[in-house]
């Protein structure tokens, strides 16, 4: 049964992603955007129409006019529940079913390379973050390694001074994030360029084990993927203790990082488990010699 999909939406990143994510559940129908489109007559074949509208972008009182009860993008918090739109756009009994994870996950990324690797790296690993409600980045660096500034008033300070307080829920942590350019909902940079390390360790562990609580709670899907640099060797296991993975990144197998890394390796193969930790190399080397069994888990990550 062919319908029209009619949103309303400014953001014309985010009416992309959710064109996308709605036409995935309904092929055959017409998503249109009157604020970014042209009116056409694609839609004269609908045997009825939808409106969603991002309140951010238009009145409701705005498109009454065209449907009898437009739905309303965003709920009360500012996040889009692709879920809750599919069960409003058809009935209960031909809504499409959301393949979900029982729960999230919560990912480290310890990078030991250049910014664009590490986010090559982080963009390729994104695919695999898939039947989730939300995908969260956390950046527990300075502020000149996380390259997304917010332009909202929301940032990674905030964050971190804001979670130590006993009414902080582990799901307050969407509120302070917003979406980047590659699709992460991320609370930005620091406010300062070294407040992750000034706020002192105890502060980044209780935002740590915040995300693993959010992660794992089985009210929502929520994966979480935290980037790790410049702290101590011996804060590490107790930082990334709630992680169901930690990706390590290296250079090249010869850039001689290895000497310097192999303890850091061993020690968190001794505290998470070897099941949880990989180490990858942001160039692939064809040499399999001298290396021990920790080091030669190695894959290539770009």
């Amino acid at each position: 049964m062919a319908f029209t999909i009619r949103i309303y939406e400014n953001n014309e990143y985010i009416y992309s992603l959710l064109k996308k994510r709605l036409g995935s559940f309904y092929p055959d129908a017409y998503i249109v955007n009157p604020l970014l489109e042209e009116e056409n007559d694609d839609d004269r074949f609908s045997d009825f129409t939808k409106v969603i509208y991002d309140p951010a972008s238009i009145n409701k009182d705005d498109v009454s006019n065209t449907s009898e009860s437009p739905i309303r993008l965003t709920d009360d918090g500012g996040m889009i529940d692709c879920s809750s739109l599919l069960s409003m756009l058809t009935p209960k009994a031909d809504v499409p079913s959301i393949q979900q994870p029982l729960t999230g996950t919560l990912t480290a990324v310890i990078p030991f390379v250049y910014s664009d690797v590490r986010d090559r790296f982080i963009y390729d690993l994104e695919s695999d973050l898939t039947g989730a409600d939300f995908n969260i980045r956390l950046d527990f660096t300075s502020r000149l390694r996380a390259l997304w500034r917010s332009s909202q008033k929301t940032n990674m300070t905030s964050l971190l001074m804001d979670c130590r307080s006993r009414k902080f829920k582990p799901e307050d942590i969407l509120k302070y994030c917003n979406m980047d350019d590659s699709g992460f909902l991320t609370p930005g940079s620091c406010k300062n360029n070294d407040d992750v390390y000034d706020l002192g360790i105890e502060r980044s562990t209780t935002l740590m084990n915040l995300a693993s609580d959010l992660t794992h709670s089985k009210e929502r899907a929520v994966n979480v993927l935290a980037v790790v640099e410049g702290f101590r060797n011996a804060d590490l296991p107790g930082l990334l203790a709630g992680c169901d993975k930690v990706f390590i990144l290296l250079p090249a197998k010869n850039a001689g990082e290895d000497l310097g890394a192999r303890d850091l390796i061993t020690m968190l193969t001794k505290a998470l488990g070897q099941e949880r930790i990989s180490v990858w190399y942001a160039e692939q080397s064809s040499s399999k010699t001298g290396v021990d069994d920790v080091l030669s888990q190695r894959r290539v990550a770009v």
